[in-house]
């Protein structure tokens, strides 16, 4: 298998299942649990991207956010989210992505994200770079995460865990405490996004309570190929499986001045 290869594909496929919405002014909201909805457009680019993804790789599956049932025995897992970051497509805001990982054996090898909001695409194959594409102005640049080595000069991406039940969330005492220590805070809603961000320099870390593998598997695989990290609140490896604490970084200095600030919200 050659990444270099598969991944403009990969790519083209992202594109192509937010170019064939139909309707797209209906998002047809259905609600999923508390805070949590899923819409038409979710449901559409699920389907879509089931159909596409195996066609494009012997033994592989699509394991996706909205097919949970889904779980592949075979060596390959296309990992998506349709839409990470559905709230903010209802309402309006850009910040919501198609997220597209390829995973082998726990091991990332490919990721895409691409932001219909803002025109913008990410990607990276294990041993080919990071990319950040302008859609829209048609260029295309290679990425590296920022040099910034202290989380006291670090932007830091927060997530809120809102589908927790609020009265015992302790997410807003861990902003807070990591908020006293760093430059600024930002919170946008996708994980996928995020790591992007942190990938292309704009952010230096992210964090959340509680990830699924469709949050993070497409953009953790870009971050790691820009030179960043992602791990488990307690250093370990993302497990691809389940559903876990995430740490994302721009430098082993700021992953670790984190794990320190996390441990004690373990």
């Amino acid at each position: 298998m050659d990444l270099g290869v598969l991944l403009p594909k990969v790519k083209q496929a992202a594109l192509d299942s937010w170019g064939r919405l139909k309707n797209g002014a209906d998002l047809e909201v259905q609600v999923k649990g508390p805070h949590d909805f899923v819409t038409r457009v979710d449901l559409e680019i699920s389907e879509y991207l089931c159909s596409v993804l195996p066609a494009l790789l012997d033994d592989s599956q699509v394991v996706s956010e909205e097919r949970k049932d889904a779980a592949s025995s075979l060596p390959y897992r296309w990992i998506i989210d349709p839409i990470d970051g559905t709230n903010n497509l209802i309402y309006g805001l850009p910040f919501y992505a198609v997220s597209i990982g390829l995973v082998h054996e726990m091991q990332s090898l490919l990721g895409v994200v691409y932001l219909p909001g803002t025109g913008e695409l990410f990607s990276a194959a294990r041993n080919h770079g990071a990319l950040a594409e302008n859609l829209p102005a048609k260029t295309v640049r290679a990425v590296r995460v920022n040099s910034a080595a202290a989380l006291d000069v670090s932007i830091v991406m927060a997530e809120t865990d809102p589908y927790f039940d609020r009265k015992k969330n302790p997410s807003m005492d861990l902003i807070r405490a990591v908020f006293q220590k760093c430059l600024d805070l930002r919170i946008t809603g996708s994980a996928a996004i995020d790591m992007s961000y942190i990938a292309s320099g704009r952010a230096m870390v992210h964090f959340c309570r509680h990830l699924s593998p469709w949050d993070y598997a497409g953009g953790a695989a870009i971050l790691m190929e820009a030179g960043g990290l992602v791990s488990q609140w307690d250093g370990t490896p993302m497990p691809y499986e389940g559903r876990h604490t995430s740490l994302a970084s721009s430098s082993g200095a700021i992953h670790e001045a984190m794990l320190e600030i996390l441990g004690r919200f373990l």
